[in-house]
């Protein structure tokens, strides 16, 4: 393995609870009773993870999302060794940062400062590098002359801010962080987002735990959704987090009859409840469908729907990505300012481009129809593909038109 690693092998974890002990009614009933002494009920197993089979590459940001109870912190914790799998394996390579109870370890008859220097010695560091990092940790953490103070008198606030302080300061090779973003101000979360960005620049890998789907979508390169302990999607993290508000918004609907599946072409790759089933997708350049597109054409992509059960609230939308899984773009029909009032019968839909200003490559089309609080009709992930060509192939995925002016003239 190589460091910043994340390998979960057939990984399974389950916990004893403790069965409730048996009450009495009334103390006249503890008092009297024919028996002495009461038994609890028998423990029950719990199994928060099951059958996990995942492999998190260096570099890579993670984004860990479901519901309450799906798993996802027992799964962080058994990345950072807190936990041990009940069976299975969890391999990591590298030195590991969990932001998972930030200052739990902080002793709060002592000093910030006298905390800064143990907690950094037991995340890996020797007291010479903390003492070296501490300028950085006290300006991040903001929290001034207190430093010299117990942290009994601390406020939450400060106590996170410096907990955070510490954990980032390691340089670690895997960085594990769970909702520790939801706590403190509008100014300290920007002060955090800006140093997770710097510290997946130099190539942390990140697994995070968060409700928060803009920030996953924004930071995150791929989505794992977990639910009942068990996998329900894993890709990028657009396609991801579209599914979790689906599957979200759809347990907020009661259904007034049986509605028609959409097809599952392949599992993970579509879903939706099916009110509108997409039939076709085609990209179209010259007045054809085309597989072939040179870079900067003009083209059109084109829906084919049906309306199983006339719809109301309704939203268009594609996104591209690359050939990595890279969302290139997306835009839809809400965010574009048209508003449509009812959906009935089959229909079609264009988007046109007048330029496809894409590099040379492989590209792949992601198509959807959804209700605006997210209820998916039919997301269709993959929905098309198409190969741009180019005479140069340009790095990037960005190929724009332009010129160069300087001392060899305009081109």
């Amino acid at each position: 393995m190589t460091p910043g690693e994340v390998l979960f092998d057939d990984v399974s974890k389950t916990f004893r609870l403790k069965g409730r002990r048996v009450r009495h009614e009334t103390l006249k009933g503890a008092l009297f009773s024919r028996r002495t002494r009461r038994k609890a009920a028998s423990p029950v197993d719990f199994k928060a993870l099951a059958g996990i089979d995942l492999k998190v590459r260096p570099g890579e940001v993670v984004a860990l999302l479901g519901p309450n109870g799906s798993g996802k912190s027992t799964l962080l914790k058994l990345a950072g060794g807190i936990f041990r799998p009940t069976s299975g394996r969890v391999q990591t390579e590298g030195r590991i940062t969990a932001l998972i109870e930030l200052g739990a370890g902080f002793h709060p008859e002592i000093t910030g400062w006298e905390n800064v220097i143990i907690n950094g010695m037991l995340l890996g560091l020797s007291r010479r590098e903390v003492e070296e990092r501490m300028d950085d940790i006290l300006e991040f953490a903001g929290i001034g002359d207190f430093i010299d103070r117990p942290v009994k008198t601390y406020s939450s606030g400060m106590y996170v801010r410096l907990g955070f302080a510490v954990a980032v300061a390691v340089d670690p090779d895997i960085l594990l962080i769970d909702e520790v973003l939801a706590v403190g101000d509008e100014a300290f979360v920007a002060r955090c987002l800006d140093r997770l960005a710097r510290m997946r620049r130099r190539g942390v890998t990140m697994i995070l735990v968060t409700h928060d789907l803009e920030m996953a979508g924004a930071f995150a390169d791929r989505g794992i959704y977990l639910d009942h302990g068990r996998v329900v999607a894993d890709g990028p993290t657009d396609q991801v987090v579209a599914r979790y508000r689906g599957d979200v918004a759809g347990d907020r609907v009661e259904l007034e009859r049986v509605r028609s599946p959409v097809r599952v072409l392949e599992e993970g790759r579509r879903w939706g409840n099916g009110d509108v089933e997409i039939l076709d997708v085609e990209i179209r350049a010259d007045g054809r469908t085309v597989r072939l597109l040179p870079s900067g054409a003009a083209a059109e992509v084109r829906i084919t729907y049906r309306v199983h059960r006339t719809v109301d609230d309704f939203v268009f939308g594609l996104a591209w990505h690359g050939a990595d899984g890279t969302l290139v773009s997306g835009h839809n029909t809400d965010l574009d300012g048209l508003d449509g009032n009812r959906l009935e019968g089959r229909g079609q839909i264009s988007c046109v481009y007048e330029n496809v200003p894409l590099a040379a490559g492989a590209y792949t089309l992601d198509a959807a129809v959804h209700a605006r609080d997210g209820l998916a009709y039919d997301y269709w992930c993959r929905a098309g593909e198409l190969r741009v060509t180019a005479p140069v192939q340009w790095p990037g995925l960005w190929a724009p038109a332009h010129c160069w002016e300087g001392p060899h003239g305009r081109k």
